[in-house]
């Protein structure tokens, strides 16, 4: 998200070019009209007055990139201040939900770790914890008689 630039942003397509950090490749993901919508707004009404490229700037003077601290401590503070009971969470967490409805959304293991930036399957599973609903639907049913 911090990396994201003005010009990561394709109005005429409705997409979203993203340079993934880990894997150092580019990936393009469709925008949803409701995202643009709020995008649109942001850049025009929310978004402090700069040259800068990036598209998520510091509303506090200067007006500069975001840096990850930055999203951490906007994450905690909102948190706190929506006094949901949402303690020991982070914004960290954020990927592990997206994964997580990804893959309850079915989608495949190596679409959610391209989305990711993961180099590896490995590191995908670790976002992907057990699902004991999911694995329910999927559960075999247990005989209630023993044929011997």
């Amino acid at each position: 998200m911090i990396s994201l630039r003005v010009d990561s942003i394709d109005w005429d397509t409705r997409t979203l070019k993203v340079e993934q950090r880990k894997t150092r490749s580019g990936l393009v993901l469709p925008l949803a009209e409701q995202t643009a919508s709020v995008l649109r707004h942001y850049l025009v009404q929310g978004r402090p007055r700069s040259t800068r490229p990036e598209l998520f700037l510091r509303a506090r003077c200067p007006a500069g990139p975001l840096t990850r601290h930055a999203v951490t401590d906007i994450f905690d503070k909102r948190a706190e201040q929506s006094g949901l009971p949402i303690g020991g969470h982070s914004a960290y967490s954020l990927r592990h939900a997206f994964a997580m409805r990804l893959l309850a959304r079915h989608v495949g293991l190596k679409a959610i770790g391209d989305l990711l930036g993961h180099r590896s399957l490995g590191s995908t599973c670790l976002y992907l914890r057990l699902d004991t609903e999911m694995l329910r639907e999927v559960a075999l049913p247990v005989p209630t008689q023993l044929h011997g």
